[in-house]
């Protein structure tokens, strides 16, 4: 008789003690988890772009909601640190109770990493262009970190859309990024609601786009495409005008609902995978 194999396991919450708690933007936290503990290694085996599920208690209510990671695997591993940014959205359940109470000793159950929007280092030369709007640098901050740390001829372009430099999440990391990255990282900031010498007031559109990179679309390894349903699909319209492997295009949304769990687009022409993420 051949033997069974054994079922898969389905990962479970475990409980996570909050480390830090540091304000990244108005409104906005970054929470640190410390999975030092060996018995925690399951969270620190994640790639660069995705998410963890948290489970708690608010208000009487049990709340899950899913939350990117923004630092690379290699630093949560130096830190014993896996890292979410929370944006406080109005009238949400968890992300006011993240942003305005939760403090460090609070234990919170987690889901161990998961996602698709995701990039694996590759060694060689590339130059990648990621567009991203509010909290949707999140994931890409991770992202960008990663693809700059596998080869020293590697670069990547920014065009960060945000309503105003207060509102800019994890603004302060991205510096330390272009820093630390001895500038291989262009940021072409865009503000909406405020205006800034030398910041460019507006709203991403194709002419922007085309000022941005018009002309250079051959030159780009990867697209890295995340934030707002209108961001994405301003910038899907414009990619798909010119002649892009839709494989080089990768996308996440960021939405109030929708599943955690990442799904195949049908109508993205293989344009990647996606993900609807809650954010309240």
């Amino acid at each position: 008789m051949p033997l069974l194999s054994k079922p898969a396991r389905h990962p479970r919450f475990a409980p996570l003690r909050v480390a830090e708690v540091k304000e990244v933007a108005d409104r906005a936290v970054s929470i640190g988890f410390d999975v030092s503990d060996p018995g925690h290694a399951a969270y620190l085996d994640y790639v660069a772009g995705q998410y963890v599920t948290l489970d708690a208690e608010v208000a009487g209510e049990r709340v899950r909601q899913s939350y990117s990671l923004w630092t690379r695997p290699a630093r949560a591993r130096e830190e014993g640190l896996i890292k979410v940014a929370v944006t406080e959205i109005s009238g949400g359940r968890m992300s006011p109770w993240l942003v305005s109470t939760v403090e460090p000793g609070v234990t919170i159950g987690v889901l161990p990493p998961m996602g698709e929007f995701t990039y694996l280092p590759t060694a060689g030369a590339a130059r990648h262009a990621v567009v991203a709007g509010g909290s949707g640098i999140t994931p890409v901050l991770a992202i960008m970190a990663e693809i700059l740390a596998a080869d020293e001829a590697t670069s990547v372009d920014l065009l960060l859309a945000n309503r105003t430099r207060d509102s800019a999440v994890l603004r302060d990391e991205v510096t330390a990024l272009v820093e630390s990255s001895g500038h291989r990282l262009r940021v072409i900031d865009v503000l909406s609601r405020e205006q800034v010498r030398g910041v460019r007031h507006a709203r991403i559109d194709a002419d922007l786009l085309d000022q941005v990179w018009g002309g250079e679309e051959s030159d780009i390894e990867g697209w890295w495409l995340c934030g707002p349903e209108g961001l994405l699909q301003t910038a899907e319209t414009w990619i798909g005008g010119r002649d892009v492997d839709p494989a080089r295009v990768h996308r996440e949304r960021f939405t109030r609902t929708g599943p955690v769990d990442p799904r195949p687009d049908p109508r993205s022409r293989g344009l990647s995978r996606e993900r609807s993420q809650p954010r309240a």
